[in-house]
């Protein structure tokens, strides 16, 4: 059972209605989940997901690994066809990045139950104002210019 990460803190999974591949979707999805294995989608598979948005109740999104900025990329972009549904990541997801998953348009977080234990909830906070250090500015002492 899956656990996911809000911004205030783990619930329980309440999505129902399961997630398809986008190949297996049909033309009148009628609310169902879209599970995105890979952020790399090619040009037709994009302008498929991007018509069939409207009427998505959630799309996933694996994240491969830590440091995935293609699924990050992908949630914006979707974020970007005004796509209002839920948007959700799985997969390879830190507590440390929560911030920038829900910056790039991630709703929520999709935990295992060991993710869950390794991670649990009091680590994952969204700070909403974090900005990165600014090139030349805020650099601590010591620290080399890029």
């Amino acid at each position: 059972m899956s656990v996911l990460v809000k911004d205030w803190g783990f619930v329980p999974e309440d999505w129902t209605q399961g997630y398809v591949p986008l190949a297996a979707l049909s033309d009148h999805p009628g609310g169902a989940g879209v599970d995105l294995r890979t952020p790399e989608i090619g040009a037709r598979d994009w302008a498929r997901l991007c018509s069939l948005l409207p009427e998505l109740g959630l799309v996933r999104i694996e994240l491969r690994h830590f440091a995935d900025v293609a699924a990050l990329d992908l949630a914006r972009a979707i974020r970007a066809e005004h796509y209002a549904g839920r948007l959700r990541a799985h997969g390879a997801v830190l507590a440390g990045l929560y911030t920038l998953t829900r910056r790039a348009g991630f709703d929520e977080i999709e935990l295992d139950r060991d993710q869950a234990r390794l991670q649990p909830a009091e680590h994952w906070r969204f700070e909403a104002g974090w900005n990165p250090a600014r090139r030349g500015g805020d650099r601590p002492e010591g620290a080399r210019s890029a």
